[in-house]
């Protein structure tokens, strides 16, 4: 039952990856649309709607960290896990309060390109390969939580199951771009939600002895304040300044729409982290003790209902499509229209099949979800975010290019310091002088604009 289910889904999506890059094609050569090839594939034409954009927003942030991650780490630690899409919902805030308009205004198609336009030229390729890095890293956590989904869902063993899911998510991401990944997400959000919901209340009706033992704290023994300190940061910071998330402002009709779907996915994020955090306690006195933090959610599918289980597979599955669409997408888009500097439709899927066979190799080297996004994060946050929002936010050339390129080195060095040997020290450091490096080239331009006053 499970393989019949898994071919059905994947047949789907495959499906409706042909139907949207023959749809384009025709479409463009026909007449039909006012748009090209390109701006469908790499910003679904600009059409998107603010509910799109804000399912398609959450969709793409609930991958398998969200929750095969989010779960495991509420069965460790309880309540305060809610951070782990929670401070991303604080980074959001500052990214649609601060961001989101001038991102759709810009008229762009991918965050380096926007980049250069504010930075100078020379910072545009720095933070593409940054983010190539960073993302392959991503992409390949997302490939290990598919593959440990596929493997209970199909009964394959771990390396043919994530053989065939990072097959399958590099299949139709490639065919029909971000047409496919936005309209998928709305679907794939859904099956999530229900399945979430669902499993929830089978065990707060049949199991609700976890539930009534719950702390309400929002830090504890288990999860101290430098931790939280580092979830809001890296993590956080990690969702003010996302190239994955700019995509979906991208495609947004224009700046109010992206706005206001921003807006409605700061709700949607911190409902589904409590959704997600809430089965993961749930499962304390159901999942054997000693079980791996990245198997509680699997390991619970084989203890529910058949019914109830399948809906929860289903629901994993979701949630990692959703997310690994858009981060491939995310990497090939960045990769092409940025370091290759090749636009064409073609170049792209070229790239999409290279990046996702990367991540598959990096998947099968063994790190957990939890290693692999945070060791993507403390080089991506530490040398990035921070040069990009104040360049952003202060407009065209504010930040000296110089100025910037330094501020993204020396936060990306020390962030990858903090990501080799473990030690978070380093990425505190790295987003220091990344901030210091982003003021000093901020200065010059601040005592111009005083002098001309």
């Amino acid at each position: 039952m499970g393989l019949t289910v898994f071919l059905l889904y994947g047949t789907l999506l495959l499906v409706l990856g042909i139907y949207d890059a023959f749809r384009a094609r025709i479409g463009v050569h026909a007449g039909l649309r006012p748009i090209s090839i390109e701006d469908a594939y790499y910003v679904n034409g600009r059409r998107s709607g603010s509910a799109q954009v804000a399912l398609s927003i959450v969709a793409s942030c609930v991958g398998g960290s969200a929750t095969i991650g989010m779960a495991g780490l509420a069965w460790e630690v309880g309540l305060p896990a809610v951070w782990w899409l929670g401070s991303g919902a604080c980074g959001l805030v500052l990214l649609v309060c601060f961001l989101a308009r001038k991102i759709r205004d810009s008229g762009a198609r991918t965050m380096p390109e926007l980049v250069g336009g504010y930075l100078g030229s020379s910072a545009r390729p720095l933070v593409s390969g940054i983010i190539l890095l960073a993302w392959i890293a991503i992409l390949a956590a997302q490939f290990r939580a598919m593959g440990a989904i596929t493997a209970t869902l199909t009964g394959f063993s771990q390396e043919h199951a994530m053989l065939a899911g990072a097959a399958l998510i590099t299949g139709y991401s490639l065919l029909g771009g971000q047409t496919s990944v936005i309209r998928s997400d709305v679907a794939q959000y859904a099956l999530l939600a229900i399945g979430f919901l669902l499993v929830f209340v089978f065990l707060l009706v049949m199991h609700p002895e976890p539930f009534s033992a719950i702390t309400w704290e929002v830090v504890s023994p288990e999860f101290p304040p430098f931790t939280l300190m580092r979830y809001l940061l890296i993590l956080g910071g990690s969702y003010v300044v996302c190239p994955m998330l700019f995509g979906r402002f991208f495609s947004a009709r224009d700046s109010r729409t992206a706005a206001r779907g921003g807006a409605w996915a700061v709700g949607g994020l911190i409902l589904t982290a409590l959704v997600i955090v809430f089965v993961g306690i749930g499962c304390r006195g159901l999942v054997p003790e000693g079980t791996a933090a990245d198997q509680v959610l699997p390991v619970l599918c084989g203890l529910l209902p058949p019914w109830l289980g399948l809906a929860l597979l289903l629901a994993l599955l979701s949630a990692v499509l959703s997310s690994a669409d858009s981060c491939l997408l995310t990497a090939a888009t960045v990769c092409c229209n940025d370091l290759v500097r090749r636009n064409k439709v073609s170049y792209c899927r070229a790239a999409a099949l290279l990046i996702g066979a990367a991540g598959f190799f990096l998947a099968r080297g063994g790190q957990g979800i939890l290693d692999l996004l945070f060791m993507a994060n403390d080089v991506y946050v530490c040398g990035v975010v921070i040069p990009v929002f104040i360049g952003i936010v202060g407009g065209p050339r504010s930040v000296q290019s110089g100025w910037a390129c330094a501020a993204v080195l020396s936060g990306g060095a020390l962030g990858l310091c903090s990501a080799v040997t473990g030690n978070v020290d380093w990425a505190y450091g790295g987003l220091l002088a990344s901030l210091v490096l982003s003021l000093m080239g901020l200065a010059p331009v601040l005592k111009g604009a005083a002098r001309d006053l």
